[in-house]
């Protein structure tokens, strides 16, 4: 069994250094799939049992476990296994993140360089929101956000606009977790925070008003799939007293106007 130094995030916090072990059987499931990279499309049993070196039993116990849960699939005409339909899929979930990153960029360094400020896109993940990129101005205030790390949903711009879109049922599910106050303007309230997705849904924005960081505050919009499944979201933030300017001189209608160029771009959808 070997180890490895893994540096972790906890709750948006400082990275932690901790030692973990590799789990064997997990490294030789792994490895099974890993074959199929320079192998034929299918192989047998006995092919993976010879080119991993392992013995019969083991590999028929990985390779049933891999096929069950559709990361591998048996042609019933000659036994062998190819890739399943599984890893499609997550392939697939890796190139639209990608293609979504680099279709986004150069409209949030567009929003960044005018006014100054860092930009954020952001996804939801298991009821947290990740941060897919982040663009910052030479004039804008250090925010300790990383890409692909998580914070909270209910005390983010991102993660609000993207609450503001869940079904009655999705959102009081949401809130049967107590929300966490980081600052004294961070709503804890069920019902205030109902009235908050109301009025993001009403608006088609949302803000971050010093809910996370005392002088910190932010606006977001969401990147529509369809009329109400967004698919991330957009936010510039900043020092609270510039984003009251910001506000004031259009700050939402640009965001707003670039969420509509890459629903378009992305998802082909455009709001009639």
């Amino acid at each position: 069994m070997s180890y490895n130094i893994l540096y972790c995030n906890i709750d948006g916090g400082q990275n932690i250094m901790a030692t973990t072990k590799t789990i064997q059987s997990l490294e030789r499931a792994f490895s099974i799939l890993e074959l199929f990279q320079n192998n034929k499309t299918e192989m047998s049993l006995k092919e993976i049992s010879v080119s991993l070196n392992l013995n019969k039993s083991t590999t028929f116990g990985l390779v049933n476990s891999l096929t069950t849960l559709g990361y591998l699939l048996q042609n019933e005409d000659n036994q062998k296994y190819s890739l399943g339909l599984k890893i499609l899929s997550l392939t697939n979930a890796v190139k639209m993140n990608n293609i979504l990153i680099r279709a986004s960029r150069p409209y949030l360094e567009e929003l960044s360089a005018k006014y100054r400020e860092t930009v954020h896109s952001a996804q939801e993940l298991n009821g947290s929101i990740v941060y897919l990129d982040k663009v910052e101005a030479a004039t804008s205030i250090y925010i300790n956000t990383q890409m692909g790390t998580k914070n909270y949903m209910h005390c983010t711009g991102v993660g609000k606009v993207l609450l503001a879109y869940k079904t009655t049922e999705e959102l009081d599910t949401f809130l049967t977790h107590s929300l966490k106050p980081l600052t004294f303007n961070t709503i804890t309230d069920p019902d205030e925070f109902r009235k908050e997705m109301h009025k993001i849904r009403v608006n088609g924005y949302g803000s971050d008003d010093e809910e996370i960081e005392i002088g910190l505050s932010c606006v977001a919009v969401p990147v529509m799939k369809t009329e109400n499944k967004p698919g991330f979201a957009i936010s510039l933030a900043g020092p609270t007293v510039r984003m009251t300017e910001h506000k004031k001189n259009g700050v939402v209608y640009d965001l707003k106007d670039t969420a509509a160029k890459l629903s378009e771009i992305i998802y082909g959808y455009k709001k009639q």
